[in-house]
């Protein structure tokens, strides 16, 4: 049985609203320390919408999201930004500045929070991008880069700050099948060489098959989590019509083929 403390995060009853429209509701789950889990969907599930609420761009209209058991959608202040240094975001566009390189994009967290020496941050710069694979391009602007490598770029600012828990949306989107295959393959590298926690926020089916340990999905029409556990067990043993056909590529029924 997990415990408490093998858990990096808890949703415990999430609600999210505006006004009378319910986005998310009844919304509980727990992401253990070192897994891959994966938040799963069709179009207009709210995945990313979620994803928001539980790194704290958004506030619930009830429950609780504990990252390292502290409750992010209720801390304020010192308490909150405690919070945000536990986990980096690579958001699906990548968000890097264009008019930044390579080297001062992975550098800013370091600039904004932390007091180091400049020599050790271009040292840890350097670490992040080899880490990623990227070091030949850090001085390249992101103009200047493929997808995949805007992709691993944010990755490595991600990780500047050396984070419990990395927070990606949709990192395979817009990607070639190869750079797709490529940045799993960084992920599970990144999973079992640092033992870092990964929520991964996508609906590319072989990237979930490839990296991901458990997985949630979410009804655009109930508005919460519909099955839970690892892929190929959904794939292959559960019972709700909506899972099989979201795993198996399967039209619902009465659609034109």
């Amino acid at each position: 049985m997990t415990t408490a403390t093998e858990n990096a995060i808890e949703v415990r009853g999430l609600r999210a609203a505006y006004g009378d429209n319910v986005i998310l509701q009844n919304i509980g789950f727990s992401v253990r320390r070192g897994e891959v889990f994966v938040i799963l969907g069709g179009s207009g599930c709210g995945k990313s919408t979620l994803m928001k609420f539980m790194i704290g761009l958004y506030r619930p209209t009830a429950g609780e999201i504990l990252i390292g058991g502290e409750d992010i959608a209720r801390a304020e202040g010192a308490d909150y930004l405690r919070i945000l240094r536990r986990f980096g975001v690579m958001y699906q566009s990548g968000a890097l500045f264009g008019s930044l390189t390579v080297r001062e994009n992975v550098k800013l967290p370091l600039d904004v929070f932390t007091r180091l020496p400049e020599q050790a941050k271009q040292m840890i710069v350097l670490l992040k991008l080899r880490l990623v694979g990227l070091e030949q391009a850090i001085d390249k602007l992101p103009s200047e880069l493929s997808g995949g490598m805007i992709k691993r770029a944010a990755i490595a600012r991600a990780m500047a700050l050396d984070p419990e828990i990395l927070f990606l949306d949709e990192p395979s989107a817009g990607l070639d099948p190869v750079s797709s295959a490529s940045l799993d393959d960084l992920i599970n590298y990144l999973s079992a060489s640092l033992g870092i926690t990964f929520v991964v926020v996508t609906h590319e089916l072989p990237s979930i098959y490839a990296i991901a340990d458990r997985v949630i999905m979410l009804d655009k029409n109930t508005k919460t989590i519909i099955a839970e556990g690892p892929p190929e067990r959904l794939r292959d043993q559960d019972q709700n019509p909506l899972v099989r056909q979201f795993f198996n590529r399967k039209p619902a029924a009465g659609t034109i083929p």
